[in-house]
């Protein structure tokens, strides 16, 4: 297993340099400047977390390290990614977003763009479900899609091969992989668990344990292997019906995938 990576403000690099990092800031020549040509060994990708940073600098840098761009208001700010393609000249591109109305149209810029997708779910409310089920037909059945999206890529290998992967891995929540380090300092689990008090190492752990304990929703869950109570936070009384539809769709995709792709052994 790799060491854990740990997810750290800009000002931070020095305090953990030689661990394995995520970087992230607001301004591209706080990366430029922050990171030295040796860094980048142990560097998993740089995050920039303001679409109206000045991208020149990063554009230019020569380490070609991945870049993940934050799109918070996916409905009203994907035109600004536009700005951002001069990136792909030097750097794998990937946008992350959360799950909110609208944020059907900054997918589809996304993906024109060549752009890998990182959907932030959370708790997607009701009213996003249909928007989320037609971004899944989107990846799904759109051969001009040819950057992953996630969660859904990684859910659909999974089925796939019969992976034990969750979306706590996925979405690089699962404290024994990547540390969260806020900018005060204080490793946590992941942004959602911000207010979360305890031992980092086995908040998640207990999280679960106390889930299957209760024998609520999760508890017999058909897709809790690649779950995990991952919607489950903050309130666990929220109504997983719309994302075990989800669920669904994607083991029916990698079904279909499996059965074509023997068909095609087949007939060779």
């Amino acid at each position: 297993m790799h060491p854990i990576a740990y997810n750290i403000p800009v000002s931070m690099v020095e305090a953990y340099r030689g661990r394995r990092l995520i970087v992230r800031a607001r301004e591209s020549s706080e990366l430029v400047e922050s990171l030295a040509e040796g860094d980048l060994e142990d560097l998993l990708y740089v995050r920039l977390l303001s679409l109206d940073a000045d991208v020149d600098e990063l554009a230019i840098w020569g380490f070609g390290a991945p870049v993940e761009i934050a799109l918070d208001r996916p409905a009203t700010d994907f035109p600004k990614l536009y700005r951002h393609a001069k990136l792909l000249d030097k750097h794998p591109v990937r946008v992350s977003m959360p799950i909110t109305p609208g944020f059907g149209k900054a997918i589809k810029v996304a993906a024109a763009l060549n752009f890998a997708i990182r959907l932030e779910p959370a708790q997607p409310a009701p009213e996003v479900m249909d928007e989320l089920f037609e971004v899944l037909d989107f990846f799904l059945r759109r051969p001009s899609v040819t950057k992953p999206v996630e969660f859904f890529r990684s859910l659909l290998m999974a089925f796939y091969d019969q992976d034990a992967i969750t979306l706590w891995d996925i979405q690089e929540e699962n404290p024994a992989l990547v540390r969260y380090v806020t900018d005060d300092g204080v490793e946590i689990v992941s942004p959602r668990f911000a207010r979360t008090a305890g031992a980092i190492a086995s908040s998640l752990d207990d999280f679960q344990n106390g889930l299957l304990a209760e024998r609520g929703d999760c508890w017999r869950c058909e897709f809790w292997e690649q779950c995990g109570g991952y919607f489950k936070w903050p309130r666990r009384d929220f109504d997983c019906g719309g994302v075990k539809e989800i669920f669904g769709a994607l083991r029916e995709a990698a079904d279909e995938l499996r059965r074509d792709v023997a068909a095609y052994s087949e007939s060779r």
